[in-house]
């Protein structure tokens, strides 16, 4: 029997409370470590895998499998996490590399080894340091100058969404046949429609519009509430999960109160991922109006619990939402408040969004994404032999 392909995995952007970006890594490592790729190969080859992380869920879950690292080097540290994350990649693992005889490096984040011993595969889920420079501009230079010379030092090239790829070709001039397309994917054992009444009780919660995600202007969060205060109905809430951040909250809040909805306003601050389902499945309907998206993972985590969905027809969304959810115009104060109204009104309209939107959220799984992503491993391996 052939000895398997060693790949080492990057696991150091696991974050305590996840988000968008961590939740995606958390999900793929666990199917990628628990075997779920190239099912459908020929020849069944599976992979030999290491993963590098700090995460106690990889270590207890995986404790043959994980190399420890340093946990100074996770996001949750900061700006000085990230600075000493990128020069281990260098440095310190490099150099393992060349030791351990690893025959693939795969980053399902976009970082990774400038002058890598091996091949590297790198996955980019979004260019918002390019697009909005304001909101990380220690990014934007790493996004500038980094980011395409470490992609023209790789392999192979991951996104999530023609979108990000389509911005990758047109921003770095990179060749498109070099970068894959492989969507994310959501936890079906979790996600799916289901009703607790006791989290009703808990958050003070009635009949209500959702939002999910953080507070970042692009978000567009910020017309959605002025949308929600015009709207003439007067008996519906307007929840929102996600991060009080120091930053971007206190915009918000201060437009909040200056609305007369504000008492109809909720927010909840992060809640447990073990609470979102429900919030969704009870909810009237998911208000996502961003404006910019390398993905929209909400969108697909409202569908599969069957909750409507309202959102913008801009960037990757509407490979996630395709004609199963009702689009808005983002820009639009008013079509965001149509959008919320015909979705309060028209009993039909709802209905047929939950039934498409079910089953939209079935074409999507972290198993098929750990697939695409095991093909891409498989390519890339072979191309080198």
């Amino acid at each position: 029997m052939s000895q398997l392909p060693k790949i080492a995995i990057n696991g150091t952007y696991i974050q305590e409370q996840g988000s968008g970006l961590g939740v995606v890594n958390q999900n793929l490592i666990a199917e990628l470590m628990n075997g779920n790729c190239l099912k459908d190969s020929l020849d069944q080859r599976q992979f030999n895998f290491r993963l590098y992380s700090q995460a106690d869920c990889f270590k207890s879950q995986y404790p043959q499998q994980v190399i420890p690292v340093d946990p100074s080097l996770s996001p949750d540290r900061g700006f000085s996490g990230h600075i000493k994350r990128i020069f281990w990649y260098q440095t310190v693992l490099n150099q393992q590399f060349k030791h351990q005889q690893a025959d693939l490096f795969f980053s399902p984040v976009a970082e990774g080894i400038f002058f890598p011993c091996i091949p590297q595969i790198v996955t980019v889920h979004d260019l918002i340091p390019l697009k909005y420079p304001e909101l990380s501009p220690k990014w934007k230079y790493y996004y500038l100058y980094a980011l395409p010379f470490l992609l023209k030092q790789s392999q192979g090239i991951i996104c999530v969404s023609e979108y990000t790829k389509q911005d990758l070709v047109k921003n770095y001039r990179l060749d498109p046949d070099s970068i894959n397309v492989v969507y994310n994917g959501y936890a079906q054992d979790l996600f799916y429609p289901q009703a607790d009444p006791r989290i009703l009780q808990q958050y003070g919660l009635d009949k209500y519009l959702l939002y999910v995600g953080d507070m970042r202007f692009y978000k567009n969060l910020s017309r959605c509430l002025e949308a929600f205060d015009s709207l003439p109905l007067k008996d519906y809430q307007f929840v929102i999960t996600g991060k009080k951040d120091d930053f971007f909250y206190p915009e918000i809040e201060r437009q909040t109160a200056k609305l007369a909805a504000k008492d109809r306003i909720i927010f909840l601050d992060y809640v447990p991922t073990a609470v979102l389902p429900s919030l969704y499945s009870m909810a009237q309907a998911l208000v996502f109006a961003s404006l910019y998206e390398g993905f929209g993972l909400p969108v697909l985590e409202a569908m599969a619990c069957g909750c409507p969905v309202i959102t913008s027809k801009v960037t990757s969304i509407p490979e996630v939402g395709g004609n199963s959810v009702l689009y808005v115009d983002p820009y639009s104060v008013d079509s965001i408040a149509q959008g919320m109204y015909q979705i309060l009104t028209n009993t039909e309209l709802k209905t047929n969004l939950i039934h498409q939107g079910l089953a939209r959220g079935k074409l999507f799984s972290w198993e098929l994404t750990a697939q695409g992503v095991g093909q891409v491993l498989e390519n890339c391996l072979n191309s080198g032999n």
